[in-house]
């Protein structure tokens, strides 16, 4: 989750808790990477004329505060925002840090309805609607109704781990080869004298036979050989992807009837 590039409107605003105490200058806006919407707002330790770039702030959720007259109103107490973990980049919340400030304000929350007085109607799991269908001095009603809130948190759901297998396949390699060929050379001879040995042969009516040696041919044969080389370097990565799913539940809603009765 980084933070908003342009500064909206409310950079520079001073901002308060629950109870109207002033909580510091909001100098950061971060903004939901899957929406694009303000989540959490980074405010100074104290009360800047103008926003401190370097300073880490202080982070605080923006979800249901309300801007009026240039002060942000926030749902939290001060001391939840002065003891709220510390992030380590002023313009970007990691994912493990949204997780551990989620946690914190939620904490935080719980332990402040706890220490109210458990036996008030007013903070009791009937006491709203108990006290919703109250009519009003105009003579109005108001209907209540449960909402589901959808919060994410990082948790490990797999776990991943890289091995070296191998296979064998088959492969070709053209190879150009050479070997030696044999062949008939005709070579002219000199006309014989007359009288020689070789023409009385001749006319005797008997031939000879004759041969060369035996000439050996060469040629060239495909060597293979294995050899192991690297070829490349993995390794493994890990990236965030986006998707979208669904939560169900139920939800429980007042719903106001018209009773009239004979009698006045």
């Amino acid at each position: 989750m980084a933070s908003d590039p342009t500064p909206p409107p409310v950079i520079g605003a001073s901002a308060d808790d629950l109870n109207g105490r002033p909580v510091g200058t909001i100098t950061t806006v971060f903004l939901d990477d899957v929406t694009g919407e303000p989540t959490w707002v980074g405010l100074t330790s104290g009360q800047h004329a103008a926003p401190q770039t370097d300073e880490v702030p202080v982070i605080a959720p923006v979800t249901g505060s309300r801007l009026t007259d240039g002060r942000l109103q926030l749902t939290v107490s001060a001391d939840a925002v002065s003891s709220a973990p510390r992030i380590a980049r002023p313009d970007r919340l990691s994912p493990a840090e949204e997780t551990t400030l989620r946690e914190h304000y939620r904490s935080a929350s719980a332990g402040r309805s706890g220490a109210l007085d458990d036996t008030s109607p007013e903070h009791t799991g009937l006491g709203d609607r108990a006290t919703s269908g109250r009519t009003s001095d105009d003579g109005a009603m108001t209907r209540s109704e449960e909402q589901l809130r959808v919060d994410t948190v990082v948790e490990p759901w797999t776990r991943a781990v890289l091995r070296i297998e191998e296979f064998t396949e088959e492969v070709m390699v053209p190879v150009t080869v050479t070997r030696q060929r044999a062949r008939v050379e005709h070579l002219p001879v000199s006309t014989p004298a007359v009288g020689h040995d070789t023409v009385g042969a001749g006319t005797t009516g008997e031939r000879t036979t004759s041969s060369t040696g035996w000439v050996t041919l060469y040629t060239e044969e495909p060597r293979v050989t294995l050899e192991r080389v690297p070829v490349e370097r993995v390794r493994l990565a890990t990236s965030w992807v986006t998707e979208d799913t669904a939560v169900t539940g139920q939800v429980r809603r007042e719903q106001i009837e018209l009773t009239t009765s004979d009698t006045v």
